[in-house]
C-alpha cells in the first residue's frame, strides 16, 4: 500500500465505488492536489460493501485548509491523506464505529453525525471532540476492570473478589518494566492496557519488555502519572488503572 497523489478534480477510480475527486481537500484557495492512502480507500470499500449504501467522505486537508478547521489536530492523519471522516445515511455512527474495530482499523473516532477513520498502525480510540478514550465500539469491551482486578489480586495472593482496594492491590503491588522476565500481573497489566486503548498487543505474553514499557509510559503521560515506566502505588499509576472504565 503506498500514498497516492492525484491532480484535485481527478474522476480516476480508485476503487469500485471511489473516486480520486471524492477525497480531495474541501478548502478554498489552498491547495491543487489530493493525497490519499491506498489503504484507506481499502477500509472505505469494505465499509461500503458491508453497508450497501454510498459512503459519504471528507478526507484530505492540505496543511492550510487543516489549520482553518475547527478542533483539527496540528498534525491531523487527514494532511497526508491517511484519515476520513465520513457518514452513512440511514446508519448510526456507533455501528459504523463498531464494524470498522471488526474489520481491524487501528484509528476510529466515533462523533454524534460522522465517524473518523485512519490508516495508523497502533490503536486509538476515541469519542468527540474531548478524545474520550475508548476501549472498544463493541457491545462489551474486550477486558473488564472486574477481570483486571481478579487476575491481579490472584496472581498476588490476595483475596479474589473483583473488588479494587489498597487492602488487594495498592502497596503490595510494584511492576518494573525494567525486569524482562514474565510475570502473571505484567500479564494482567498488559490486557488491561490493551482494553483501554494503549498497546496493540492483544495477546499477552506477560514480559515485561521495549513495547510494555513504552505502552505504561504512554498511560501515565496522558493520566497525570510520573512517566518513569514503573507501576507502584507511589505513582500513582496503579490507582489510575482501577479508576479508568
Amino acid at each position: 500500500m503506498a500514498i497516492k497523489r492525484y491532480k484535485k478534480g481527478d474522476s480516476v477510480k480508485l476503487s469500485p465505488n471511489f473516486r480520486a475527486r471524492e477525497f480531495d481537500c474541501q478548502g478554498k484557495d489552498c491547495c491543487t492536489t489530493t493525497l490519499v492512502d491506498e489503504k484507506l480507500v481499502e477500509y472505505l470499500q469494505k465499509i461500503r460493501d458491508h453497508f450497501g449504501k454510498p459512503v459519504y467522505i471528507t478526507a484530505y486537508r492540505c496543511k492550510t485548509h487543516n489549520a482553518r478547521t475547527p478542533n483539527a489536530a496540528p498534525n491531523s492523519y487527514h494532511i497526508y491523506g491517511q484519515a476520513a471522516d465520513f457518514h452513512i445515511d440511514g446508519v448510526e455512527p456507533a455501528e459504523i464505529a463498531k464494524y470498522a474495530e471488526q474489520i481491524g482499523i487501528k484509528g476510529i473516532g466515533l462523533y454524534d453525525t460522522f465517524v473518523h477513520i485512519d490508516t495508523r498502525q497502533s490503536k486509538s480510540f476515541w469519542y468527540g471532540h474531548g478524545q474520550e478514550r475508548r476501549a472498544t465500539f463493541g457491545e462489551a469491551g474486550p477486558y473488564t476492570l472486574a477481570q483486571f482486578v481478579r487476575e491481579v489480586q490472584a496472581a498476588t495472593g490476595s483475596a479474589v473478589d473483583g473488588i479494587p482496594g489498597p487492602e488487594t492491590l495498592g502497596n503490595t503491588v510494584t511492576v518494573s518494566t525494567r525486569v524482562n522476565r514474565a510475570h502473571p500481573v505484567v500479564k494482567a497489566v498488559q490486557k488491561r492496557l490493551y482494553a483501554l486503548g494503549y498497546t496493540q498487543v492483544g495477546e499477552a505474553d506477560g514480559v515485561a519488555g521495549a513495547k510494555f514499557r513504552e505502552a505504561v509510559i504512554a498511560f501515565q503521560t496522558d493520566n497525570g502519572c510520573a512517566a518513569d515506566g514503573e507501576i507502584t502505588a507511589r505513582n500513582k499509576t496503579w490507582r489510575k488503572l482501577l479508576e479508568m472504565q
